[in-house]
């Protein structure tokens, strides 16, 4: 606070003055006595402690906040993305399966070297679900007899066309072999 040090003439106490007092009657904090505040003859006004900050780095900004904000968001974002996945396969297979993007060439694979049992209408694809979730033995023989299943080699390059059935089961082309530009139905996790 810019001001003087003020001497009281009758007590000798000294008392800081700010500058906007002065012009004005103040009395000493000690002895009571009256006195007008002016600045004294050659005194240099007092400088200020701290120097004033400006105004506007005073106020506290948002920006310091943003770090904050994009932490708390990444965690949230990843929960909610988890949550909204297909759970049917369990969470650790749903949240590390690398689903193919519609639209994108992959190839079919049951992960056993074998291969690929493909159904040629979406109805029929139920049983290879089932067989690739392992829960049931199902005859492959008698799905090749009913003429409404053909076999793939294994790693096939194929085209994702569309996900039906909660992601479960894939709709895809094929491109290369005997059976090129068929389309067929496989589970999901076929297609790598």
């Amino acid at each position: 606070m810019p001001g003087y040090i003020h001497t009281c003439g009758n007590c000798g106490a000294h008392m800081q003055v700010h500058e906007r007092y002065l012009g004005r009657t103040l009395k000493c904090t000690s002895c009571r006595t009256k006195f007008e505040a002016t600045l004294p003859e050659g005194a240099v006004p007092e400088e200020p402690a701290l120097p004033e900050l400006p105004e506007d780095s005073s106020k506290p900004s948002a920006a310091r906040f943003v770090p904050w904000i994009v932490l708390l968001l990444i965690p949230v974002a990843g929960l909610l993305w988890f949550l909204g996945q297909d759970q049917s396969e369990g969470p650790a297979q749903t949240a590390f399966r690398t689903q193919r993007p519609v639209g994108s060439n992959a190839t079919v694979d049951t992960g056993m070297g074998r291969p690929v049992l493909v159904a040629l209408e979406y109805e029929a694809v139920g049983p290879l679900v089932t067989l690739g979730e392992g829960s049931v033995q199902i005859n492959v023989n008698a799905l090749m007899d009913q003429k409404r299943y053909i076999e793939l080699p294994s790693g096939t390059s194929v085209r994702v066309l569309e996900y039906a059935d909660k992601s479960r089961v894939a709709r895809i082309r094929v491109l290369e072999g005997p059976w090129q530009s068929r389309i067929v139905w496989v589970p999901a996790r076929w297609v790598r």
